[in-house]
């Protein structure tokens, strides 16, 4: 027992480290996206690490088993996850615009690299066209053996690697103290996130009209390491009990170096020995998927579907803008005193039942949705703020997903495969004040949208916060575009 409390030391020490001094709330955000090609078809990772190569130019790539996963630059790193989505990673920024900007900037990047080979990013919460089963596994060591592994745990394990997709929200705290309150409060409001963020509109190829897809597949993957971390309201929760329940949970996956091993049940505390470099901290904290996790970077919300930029946006700011106000985090938990594990198991259960109609923490899930959303409102800093807080409140206000929008929109443009999510466009052109659809930024035919055929008659112009950049080629048949990036329209 020693050696595991060295370890716990470390660990502990380890989340000190990443304290920061009190001030501005900087957010890391992480956006998933699948990859397919315009009638939904999957592409394979040989094809994908094609692209992604394309892209690297002088930055750090990055591999695991000899296998060529993506790259890291300064401002963001992007990779190649298990089932051939595509991940970008934001570093920190200390507001969402500007992190909005990096992310547009580089999905620019995907889109053209991309479309230039024939395939399109989605940002949807589950694979729109495609059965989990028929999806091609990324051929690296770690994949395989997480695959075989939650074989055992759960029916959803290899659904959650190869077939779903999220956005993450990585935040920092100032102390201990600090870390249990944002922690606490992050844990009871996923069942409320889950609802708001919900982006499923197509399961396995068919419309659907289920709630929270995401939080049945992630609560049926491994009780180990996902859903609601079973000990965050007792009293001495904190780094120290945070780190001893992880040091002695199956690991599943290791690593040695640059070797990755399966040691399928063993613990961390089993397999490293007393000293835990940074390196091994790094891949004990990776192998846990509670909704609510510490990772490298701080506290990381993992609820919420893939979002396209406007929800994405408005997401990132409903976080910082919470988590940035005492106020609004303990008004949070006296609203919700008492509410343990369990229950906010419930109320996600709740949710995936029942919606806008279920009931969380005994209250009507739309009235909350309601008040967490005033809530942020109400301590927004400032007018840009409460701005990108608005696309989230139109959703509540309808009690709708964002799912809903998307089918409507697919209604709406019926020659437009179904796997598409459009988002609108518009043209420069004067004379062709028409409407097209585009997904992620893919330009879509507008002008004639029964034609497929790409032309390269220009690129399309930008009107978000980059007037510069462009948004994509080869730009198809008709006027010149324009991409309304949503959070900036």
């Amino acid at each position: 027992m020693a050696n595991l409390q060295k370890q716990i030391d470390a660990l502990t020490a380890y989340f000190q480290a990443d304290c920061v001094r009190p001030g501005v709330l900087p957010i890391a955000l992480t956006i998933e996206h699948f990859i397919t090609r315009l009638d939904g078809t999957p592409v394979d990772y040989a094809q994908l690490a094609q692209v992604i190569y394309s892209m690297q130019g002088h930055d750090e790539p990055l591999r695991e088993d000899n296998v060529y996963l993506g790259f890291r630059c300064p401002s963001y790193t992007i990779t190649i996850q298990a089932g051939c989505q595509v991940t970008i990673s934001l570093a920190p920024y200390p507001t969402v615009l500007q992190a909005m900007a990096v992310y547009e900037g580089c999905f620019t990047r995907l889109c053209n690299a991309l479309a230039a080979n024939n395939m399109y990013a989605r940002t949807v919460g589950v694979h729109p066209s495609r059965r989990a089963e028929l999806l091609p596994l990324v051929p690296q060591s770690g994949y395989m053996i997480m695959d075989r592994y939650f074989r055992n745990t759960g029916n959803q394990g290899g659904v959650m690697l190869r077939a779903t997709a999220s956005t993450r929200v990585t935040i920092r705290y100032t102390s201990e103290a600090d870390f249990v309150r944002k922690f606490r409060v992050a844990c009871l409001i996923t069942p409320l996130l889950a609802l708001l963020t919900d982006n499923v509109p197509l399961y396995q190829g068919e419309s659907n009209h289920n709630y929270s897809i995401h939080t049945h597949i992630w609560n049926n993957v491994d009780p180990d390491r996902c859903g609601i971390y079973p000990n965050v309201m007792d009293s001495n929760f904190g780094f120290e009990s945070y780190a001893a329940h992880i040091l002695q949970q199956p690991l599943v996956v290791a690593r040695h170096g640059a070797r990755i091993v399966g040691v399928g049940r063993k613990s961390a505390f089993e397999v490293y020995p007393s000293f835990l470099g940074h390196g091994d901290i790094e891949q004990i904290l990776s192998m846990f998927y509670y909704d609510v996790c510490l990772n490298h970077n701080g506290i990381e919300l993992r609820t919420a579907d893939s979002l396209a930029p406007r929800y994405a946006a408005s997401y990132a700011q409903l976080i910082k803008t919470l988590f940035s106000s005492h106020a609004a985090q303990e008004g949070i938990l006296r609203r919700y005193a008492g509410a343990n594990s369990a229950q906010i198991e419930a109320a996600k259960v709740g949710i995936c039942c029942n919606g806008y109609q279920a009931q969380v923490y005994g209250r009507a899930a739309a009235g909350e949705v309601s008040w967490l959303l005033a809530q942020a409102k109400s301590h927004a800093a400032a007018p840009d703020d409460r701005r990108l807080l608005e696309p989230l409140a139109e959703l509540a206000a309808k009690k709708r997903p964002a799912r809903d929008f998307r089918l409507r929109l697919s209604r709406t443009f019926p020659s437009v495969p179904p796997c598409i999510k459009p988002s609108f466009l518009r043209y420069t052109n004067a004379k062709q004040q028409k409407r097209g659809v585009s997904h992620a930024g893919n330009i879509v035919p507008c002008s004639n949208y029964r034609n497929d055929r790409a032309c390269p008659l220009g690129n399309a112009e930008c009107s978000g916060l980059h007037p510069g950049c462009s948004v994509g080629h080869p730009v198809w048949r008709g006027a010149r575009l324009a991409a309304y990036l949503p959070y900036a329209a």
